[in-house]
């Protein structure tokens, strides 16, 4: 089973430099207040080229594209051992 959905959030911003540089933010507990979770190492010539780039890793966050990126669910709920004896 898929843990919940990661709320993530795809910016772009220039440095002072002029290079763009893309940012995924994260956002906890459904709240508005987002936290940087990773950004380019390198800046990109255009606004286009870092949204481009930050798209491609902010894909490669979610195993499954029709679902999302998702927690980890916590299969020690779950296990056999917490199951046994609930109902005997």
């Amino acid at each position: 089973m898929s843990g919940q959905l990661i709320s993530i959030a795809l910016t772009v911003d220039q440095h002072d430099g002029g290079d763009y540089f893309w940012v995924l933010l994260e956002s906890f507990d459904n709240s508005m207040e987002f936290e940087s979770l990773m950004e380019a190492a390198k800046g990109f010539h255009t606004y286009a080229e870092a949204l481009q780039a930050g798209y491609a890793v902010l894909r490669g966050l979610s195993e499954d594209l029709n679902v999302g990126p998702r927690e980890e669910a916590d299969e020690s709920a779950f296990t056999e051992d917490s199951a046994v004896g609930e109902f005997d």
